[in-house]
């Protein structure tokens, strides 16, 4: 039975129930010409809003939403963004860290032409010294679902097809979730992830902080 129809059917047992009463039945909006007014517990009445709330990636237990600094959100592109954000809720990462990781790996025109590919990975994961690995995986295509991917990763999680497991320097990153931002740029430092070691995310991060 469709939404219309049952608002027809409860339309008509109220006008049953009504001369038993000794009233008239209420009116009931039509469904066709006004949308019913949603309660604070109903899902989004919208069946796009609906669907992409099913489809989205979800999120580690407690994670909350998280804001990128002004200054981040204004050097990055939209898929950066909402990578970084996806992940930091998902990591429990500093957003401010996270947007100067993203910031050191792909800047600038180099991150505008990735965001015209579609392809949001956005730390290169699998873009090694010694060739490409499970980078051309469809789970880059999205950023949220990227996001989701490369928190798996960090984890340990086998989730980069073609790429195997992260080495135990990558997954001590997250080790460094919720202490200060110098400790988990020490840690990114450390990790191994790039063969700089990022001598430049400390100033980066300065740099987001005006």
């Amino acid at each position: 039975m469709t939404l219309v129809d049952a608002l027809q059917r409860v339309s008509e047992i109220r006008a049953q129930i009504a001369p038993l009463q000794g009233g008239a039945a209420p009116a009931l909006a039509a469904a066709t010409s006004a949308p019913v007014a949603a309660s604070a517990a109903v899902a989004p009445t919208s069946f796009a809003a609906a669907l992409a709330q099913a489809q989205a990636p979800m999120a580690a237990p407690g994670a909350q939403p998280v804001a990128l600094p002004p200054r981040a959100a204004e050097l990055m592109t939209p898929g950066q963004q909402t990578f970084a954000t996806q992940l930091a809720a998902e990591t429990g990462l500093h957003p401010q860290v996270i947007a100067s990781w993203l910031l050191a790996e792909q800047s600038s025109g180099a991150a505008v032409s990735r965001e015209q590919e579609g392809n949001h990975n956005w730390l290169n994961i699998g873009w090694t010294d010694s060739g490409r690995y499970g980078t051309a995986g469809a789970v880059w295509s999205d950023p949220l679902a990227a996001a989701h991917a490369t928190a798996g990763w960090l984890k340990g999680e086998d989730t980069v097809a073609g790429y195997g497991r992260a080495s135990a320097g990558v997954q001590s990153i997250l080790a460094s979730a919720g202490q200060p931002p110098e400790s988990q740029i020490a840690a990114l430092q450390r990790s191994g992830w790039a063969s700089s070691g990022y001598p430049d995310l400390p100033r980066v991060y300065g740099m987001l902080s005006g």
